[in-house]
């Protein structure tokens, strides 16, 4: 029998988001009453679907970063979350929306052989692990923090817009927004690890990047996790 998963909704939005906005993006795209949106925002965590396949999960994970929320998936077995999702909420509306979703949902925990961890130098001297998955191979978790966050906007640049018509004409790598965004990101990410230290933390787990249009011609680059003390 394969693996079967729960969808768990705590209520957490994404910094720089409202509630209300938060709120009519999943009622259209859960195509469900206000009602039903209400009983996701209840103080406690919710259980969007259960029993489900891994692919419908994280169509479902996708759809709720995308109204610009949090929610997690937890393999059957673990502990569950108080309350069902109401069956208003139409299933099929959930892979209909995730095709449109312009956040990409972040993937399953990988492998311990794909596991990315960092050790960065933050602005005092002192070292920062940064790390893909919920937890540090070898080490332990001590103390929470709770969610950091960093971020940038960055708009074209008209030299590095000129160059770019110029490469549609014969093909290739668009070096100059290659370099906006590896430098967008690099910012995102000094600017989460700051805050992290400023907590007292000394590690960031279940990093993630998600990107929006912000207005013509800008866009935001968005790097946030769980800021945690490791032994």
């Amino acid at each position: 029998m394969s693996d079967r998963y729960t969808v768990i909704f705590e209520g957490r939005i994404m910094p720089g988001k409202s509630a209300g906005m938060v709120k009519d993006r999943l009622k259209s795209a859960l195509k469900t009453d206000g009602q039903g949106i209400a009983k996701l925002f209840v103080g406690s965590p919710v259980a969007v679907r259960k029993h489900t396949d891994l692919a419908t999960a994280e169509k479902y994970k996708q759809v709720f970063a995308a109204a610009g929320a949090f929610c997690d998936i937890r393999k059957d077995g673990e502990p569950e979350a108080q309350a069902p999702m109401p069956p208003s909420v139409d299933s099929a509306a959930v892979a209909d929306a995730s095709n449109y979703s312009q956040s990409p949902a972040p993937p399953h925990q990988p492998p311990v052989s794909q596991v990315k961890v960092h050790y960065i130098t933050t602005s005092d001297g002192g070292k920062m692990i940064i790390t893909n998955i919920e937890t540090v191979p070898g080490k332990t978790v001590a103390e929470h923090f709770g969610l950091v966050s960093g971020s940038t906007i960055r708009a074209k640049h008209i030299g590095r817009d000129l160059m770019a018509s110029l490469k549609n004409l014969v093909g290739g790598e668009l070096k100059g927004y290659t370099q906006l965004l590896q430098e967008s990101r690099q910012q995102a990410m000094d600017r989460m690890i700051e805050e992290a230290r400023l907590m007292g933390a000394n590690a960031i787990v279940n990093v993630r990047f998600s990107t929006s249009s912000v207005a013509q011609g800008a866009a935001e680059l968005y790097a946030y996790g769980t800021a945690v003390r490791v032994d």
